[in-house]
């Protein structure tokens, strides 16, 4: 009987490594996709609250990763929320932090004019394997300045590259000390 047995339990993993392998059993039923879209706008907001809190000017790379799977990830960032999505999955979350996508001018610039500008901002678009630059800079602010955090896409040319499984991550820092 115990042989009847293993060859009935041998027969069944054989035949859920043939339909793994030939696809029977979709990438659904293996990995959590939202799970891996909140995860990845985890660490992009870790990031994101790291360089803005951390008062001083400077610059990071975060580079937008692939799903286990290897599907793609677009991530849409305005300045009220942050969104990954893949193959028909969203995931939203909220930064902690005030995001920008605008590039500033150099102009003094008031609580209107910013609300304004992160109104009339396009959302920024990224997708697996581009980078996205995040940016703290001392802007003119009514009558002082101000610390502001902005975002760009684009591939930026990495000069330190710290890899851990979800991200790369290139930090240049402008000023003398940064705790992250």
């Amino acid at each position: 009987m115990d042989f009847i047995v293993s060859k009935v339990a041998m027969s069944i993993c054989a035949l859920l490594v043939v339909s793994v392998l030939g696809g029977v059993i979709g990438d659904d039923m293996l990995f959590d996709k939202p799970d891996e879209l909140r995860s990845t706008l985890a660490n992009l907001t870790i990031v994101l609250e790291r360089v803005a809190w951390s008062n001083c000017e400077g610059w990071t790379v975060w580079r937008v990763p692939f799903l286990s799977n290897g599907d793609c990830i677009d991530i849409s960032i305005r300045p009220s929320a942050l969104r990954a999505h893949s193959e028909g999955r969203s995931v939203m979350t909220v930064p902690a932090c005030a995001v920008h996508t605008w590039t500033w001018n150099g102009t003094s610039l008031n609580r209107t004019m910013m609300e304004d500008l992160d109104e009339s901002s396009p959302t920024l678009e990224s997708s697996s394997g581009h980078d996205i630059r995040i940016e703290t800079k001392t802007v003119r602010y009514e009558n002082g300045d101000l610390l502001l955090l902005f975002v760009t896409s684009g591939d930026y040319r990495l000069l330190e590259t710290l890899a851990d499984s979800s991200c790369i991550v290139s930090v240049n820092i402008l000023a003398s000390s940064l705790v992250l």
